[in-house]
């Protein structure tokens, strides 16, 4: 390995293109960048700038290039220094797109900082970075051609960070917001609040935690997410939970419900809760649910207006739920009959237990069945627990043998 040294209150200025490949150049004292030079770093080489100084690197003509992939990277030893610190880079075409960092609170250590360019589709990622998917929807038409890789290694540190891309990257799109990849959830965070943006650059401020980032549109952000959505059916009720990791503009969700898992309608809305990229849990209860099978479905509304219809989920209340009868109640001679009120479409699990949880019946009834007895002569006289279910659903009753 190569390194190159200055000694401390000098500087280097370059003023010839030079290429950096499988090499670590390291400065203590400034890098002048003049008459049209420029640093090439590739293959995984990276300078390091051990000087804390917003000067440290200086250009009036020269340009820092590493369009490949995040391997190559420029490491500028900020630490607690608040000034804006201008890491030169530039693309392929020579177009300049610089990178500032500011220091807004704290010791942000040492700070990589690469950048590269990508296809249409965003291809290739950034290392850990899976898609750029909207609600499991491509969503690289809203996304800029762009990635930047961004680490520190200081113990704090907040930031003000501003990114620049070219008109070609960004093409089309407008009000643009810079979005973070979180490895723990393996999708981007909302958009941080306090954003500005010009046409071609956007301006973070309070930013805290550090990986790949992006640029997209603020009309299509990456991406609200829904986590789960469960329906399930307890009795004669059917109770609704559906888990958001992240929320952006959303003003209200809608229940809806359908016998045929075709035409819906609306039964109930659920506010929004604050937006974010904290996880956010919701319940419904159907209380009026329909017998048999039917479907649910969630629509989400944002603040302009806009729907989007995220998931369907299928329940079945049988219809002996609606007309069970278990008799006598009180028990005596020691049989228990049931009525079902319908044949039964599943093959279902009728359980005993007394109060204490021990039980003593249980038993397997076939699909079809209407009529159903059980043979409680050998068990004490008491309370105990009646308990009918199957895959879809279940209902318990106390009956009391005498």
């Amino acid at each position: 390995m190569i390194k190159f040294y200055l000694a401390g209150g000098r500087s280097l200025l370059l003023g010839v293109c030079i290429t950096l490949a499988n090499i670590s150049a390291f400065s203590q004292a400034r890098l002048l960048l003049d008459n049209g030079a420029i640093i090439n770093i590739t293959q995984g080489a990276y300078v390091v700038v051990d000087n804390s100084a917003a000067n440290a690197i200086t250009r009036t003509s020269g340009y820092i290039k590493m369009e490949a992939n995040t391997s190559s990277r420029l490491k500028w030893n900020i630490g607690t220094n608040t000034s804006a610190h201008v890491f030169p880079f530039v693309t392929a075409a020579s177009v300049y797109i610089p990178f500032t960092l500011q220091v807004t609170a704290g010791d942000i250590g040492n700070v990589s900082v690469s950048t590269f360019p990508t296809a249409a589709n965003n291809t290739p990622y950034p290392t850990g970075v899976t898609h750029v998917e909207m609600l499991g929807v491509d969503n690289s038409a809203n996304v800029v051609d762009r990635f930047w890789q961004i680490d520190k290694d200081g113990p704090s540190g907040t930031a003000t960070l501003t990114f620049q891309a070219t008109p070609a990257e960004v093409g089309s799109i407008t009000t643009l917001r810079a979005q973070r990849w979180n490895s723990g959830t393996s999708n981007w965070d909302q958009p941080i609040a306090g954003q500005t943006s010009g046409a071609y650059s956007v301006t973070v401020p309070g930013v805290t935690t550090f990986s790949p980032w992006t640029l997209s549109g603020n009309n299509m952000p990456l991406p609200v997410e829904l986590v789960s959505f469960t329906a399930k059916a307890i009795e004669k009720r059917v109770e609704l939970q559906w888990i958001t990791a992240s929320e952006k503009n959303n003003d209200y969700f809608t229940i809806q419900r359908s016998k045929n898992g075709t035409n819906f309608f609306d039964i109930a809305t659920v506010a929004a809760g604050p937006a974010g990229s904290s996880v956010q849990e919701y319940t419904y209860t159907d209380f009026d649910a329909l017998p048999g099978k039917s479907y649910y479905r969630l629509k989400q509304t944002d603040l302009d207006g806009t729907e989007e219809y995220l998931d369907i989920k299928m329940v079945r209340i049988e219809e002996f739920y609606r007309g069970l009868t278990a008799y006598p109640n009180p028990v005596k001679g020691g049989t228990l009959s049931i009525d079902f009120g319908t044949e039964l479409e599943d093959d279902t699990s009728v359980a005993i237990s007394d109060l204490l949880g021990k039980v003593v019946f249980s038993s397997t009834v076939a699909a079809g069945t209407r009529f159903y007895s059980i043979d409680l002569s050998r068990s004490p006289a008491g309370a105990y627990l009646l308990k009918t279910f199957n895959a879809q659903s279940s209902v318990q009753q106390i009956i009391v043998l005498e």
